[in-house]
């Protein structure tokens, strides 16, 4: 069975998407891992901050990066921040483009799918991540998974994305 790895940018809502969708990823067939990026924390990556930081966050990086490079299919779940792709997500992607002698090895090859728990549709955050993902070389998914508090997880329609997304990898 190829690995999957659930990435939430969060604690809160998207990780609780995450369990749900890692639930109904088990019950077809597959194992996959969940893992938050809020126990990764990363500082802020600027240039001087990763001069001085590397050494100190490179296992942590690398740990992450390895996760990644592992899996065939990857899920990002995370809310729509501002319009677009929470911070949080874009730091860890930035510091996972600057580490590590494969970096692109985390993202090229892979398919990816989107999901978002937000207060609106997170539509703009799908079309962010999903130009962000494909200029890494990621395959992404054309539906995302969406919720938000007054529409729940569609158990069918989640199962029905997720088996193509099986499918594909």
């Amino acid at each position: 069975m190829k690995k999957i790895t659930i990435i939430s940018g969060t604690l809160n809502n998207n990780y609780k998407l995450s369990e749900e969708i890692r639930d109904i990823l088990i019950d077809l067939g597959t194992h996959p891992s969940l893992l938050s990026l809020e126990n990764y924390m990363f500082p802020l990556y600027t240039d001087k901050v990763f001069k001085e930081k590397k050494d100190e966050y490179r296992e942590t990086v690398l740990s992450l990066i390895n996760e990644m490079q592992e899996s065939k299919g990857l899920i990002f779940c995370a809310p729509e921040y501002n319009g677009s792709i929470p911070p949080i997500v874009s730091n860890a992607i930035s510091w996972i483009s600057v580490s590590g002698e494969d970096w692109r090895g985390s993202f090229i090859d892979k398919i990816a799918l989107i999901g978002t728990h937000s207060g609106g549709g997170g539509d703009k955050f799908f079309r962010s991540m999903k130009i962000q993902l494909e200029h890494l070389g990621s395959v992404v998914m054309p539906r995302p998974i969406t919720v938000n508090n007054s529409s729940p997880l569609k158990k069918d329609s989640a199962e029905k994305i997720l088996k193509q997304f099986i499918n594909l990898i």
